[in-house]
């Protein structure tokens, strides 16, 4: 049996080596000091194919954004540790009249920061963006913008740098900004944004209103507002939808588009008349006409990428294309699971790749090709719901 207990023994070696050397590759994380000092000539192991970027998420009592290499099995071969005190969880904007330019705001603490961050598809880096125009900590809210310029809402007031709550109803109020011109123009009490792209359309500002319930039980406030930044006033609307929530979702120099929650895209033209168009009508009924930050990139100046969510058959993927009469184009994909959860992470117009990021019992990252919309690889994932930003590390020419 000697021969037995030297197997057994050489066994258990053979596992702790492997723990070991497991450990030794996560205390070997290369360490940066700033997240504008990230490129990829650090990259050391050429087997690295994708960056998967982890920001800063007092979620999970992360203090550093952690960046792994993996290779197109998803084994991580290479890590970094970017050591940045203003980085932290990351929403990604990406807008067709600039498709170099990936739009960062940071998101998920309690905090009012004068500033966002760049990331740029041809220089491969990220660039922080300080806003010195205010005369407080205003905090960028949402930087979810179409237009020429760059627009963002605020946590605060840019008048009083408070919310300015009325102990009453509760009501509050904050600003929009044009980081362009610096102009900023603060809310009504009780009529702020909702987490939905600003829409520069005509020398206005196009914005969903947050809804809310009023003390009978009832929903109000619901709808848009158009703000001219130049007259400071606003106006509201919406569309005799009987509190329907609406949302902006897109703007180019002819038309605005405006989609409420059963489906209906009312479209503004340059006189400001508008129309309602019905680009899902042949689809079962959606629970999720729209998915607020996540759900649409857009490939061509009138042409998205595009989610809709029902409860019964799960998310549908189509190429959702704007004009006077736009429409949706279910794409028939196997390789979208009824019972799985999808985020559109951007689009890399260089490589050509979409990121569809997949949650369900198992995580995946999803490398969708542009011309056939097919699965390039599919990549197992560990910790994807805390996955904000990937990187292709070989880049066209």
């Amino acid at each position: 049996m000697k021969w037995y207990r030297l197997l057994l023994i050489s066994a258990l070696l053979l596992i702790v080596i492997i723990a070991v050397a497991k450990t030794k590759v996560q205390l070997e994380r290369v360490q940066v000091e700033g997240i504008e000092q990230f490129h990829l000539d650090l990259l050391t192991n050429e087997e690295s194919d994708y960056l998967l970027f982890y920001p800063a998420d007092i979620r999970v009592n992360q203090d550093a954004t952690i960046v792994k290499a993996i290779n197109e099995n998803g084994e991580v071969v290479e890590e970094f540790e970017i050591v940045d005190d203003e980085f932290r969880r990351m929403l990604i904007h990406q807008k067709p009249t600039d498709v170099d330019t990936l739009y960062v705001s940071l998101f998920g603490e309690a905090t009012s920061d004068n500033y966002y961050y760049t990331f740029d598809l041809q220089r491969l880096s990220f660039e922080k963006v300080e806003l010195d125009y205010f005369s407080s900590n205003v905090g960028v809210q949402n930087l979810e913008h179409f237009g020429e310029e760059v627009l963002f809402d605020t946590a605060v007031s840019h008048k009083t740098g408070e919310q300015n709550i009325d102990p009453d109803t509760y009501a509050f109020n904050v600003s929009l900004s044009n980081a362009t011109t610096e102009q900023s123009f603060e809310t009504e009490l009780d009529f702020v944004p909702k987490s939905a792209p600003l829409l520069g359309f005509q020398e206005r500002i196009i914005y969903g209103l947050s809804g809310r319930l009023n003390q009978e039980g009832h929903y109000e406030n619901a709808g848009i507002g158009i703000v001219d930044m130049a007259k400071e006033n606003v106006t509201y609307e919406d569309f005799q939808q009987e509190g329907q929530d609406l949302y902006p979702l897109y703007a180019n120099d002819d038309y605005a588009y405006i989609l409420s929650e059963k489906g209906t895209l009312f479209v503004y033209d340059r006189e400001f008349q508008y129309r309602a168009t019905y680009p899902f009508h042949h689809l079962p009924r959606q629970d999720m006409y729209y998915l607020e930050g996540e759900g649409a990139v857009f490939l061509e100046e009138n042409k998205a990428f595009y989610l809709v969510q029902s409860e019964a058959d799960g998310f549908t993927l189509g190429l959702l294309t704007f004009g006077e009469h736009p429409t949706f184009q279910a794409l028939e994909k196997d390789y979208i699971q009824k019972d799985a959860t999808y985020e559109i992470l951007y689009y890399d117009h260089v490589v050509k790749e979409i990121y569809l990021r997949e949650e369900g019992a198992d995580a995946h990252l999803l490398i969708i090709d542009n011309g056939t919309f097919d699965v390039k690889a599919k990549i197992p994932i560990e910790d994807s719901h805390l996955l904000d930003f990937v990187l292709k590390v070989e880049r066209s020419k």
